[in-house]
């Protein structure tokens, strides 16, 4: 799917554990799922995918990342999640982090980035 991900799985970003995959979509929206953990070792490579993403013509206007498949969230996730809010930022691109687990909420909630990164529109997450 992308040249960072392993040969062997085409959904894996570069060996990491964490799978991005992309899913259908209303036209100007891109749609990605995440699988894994989001972690010291797959945020960078999250973070450069995104980019590589958001920098398709034409440009999505939303970018909705499906998180119920979100095994785990470290500090180094958190921070990945908050540079893909400043990249749609500035590429006047909204996103939404939807479905997420009750760990991403908690860690949103007490890192005070809810409200930021879940946005409006959210779809709820898993019971």
């Amino acid at each position: 799917m992308t040249p960072l991900n392993d040969p062997d799985d085409p959904d894996d970003l570069g060996g990491t554990g964490l799978t991005l995959t992309a899913g259908p979509a209303a036209p100007g929206t891109l749609a990605l799922r995440l699988t894994g953990a989001l972690d010291h070792e797959s945020a960078d490579a999250l973070v450069r995918e995104v980019a590589r993403r958001l920098a398709e013509r034409p440009a999505p206007r939303l970018l909705r990342l499906d998180c119920a498949g979100l095994t785990a969230c470290d500090s180094l996730g958190l921070s990945a999640l908050l540079m893909i809010g400043r990249r749609t930022g500035a590429a006047a691109c909204a996103l939404r982090l939807d479905r997420r687990p009750p760990h991403l909420d908690r860690l949103l909630e007490i890192t005070g980035t809810h409200g930021y990164l879940a946005g409006p529109g959210e779809e709820p997450g898993p019971a």
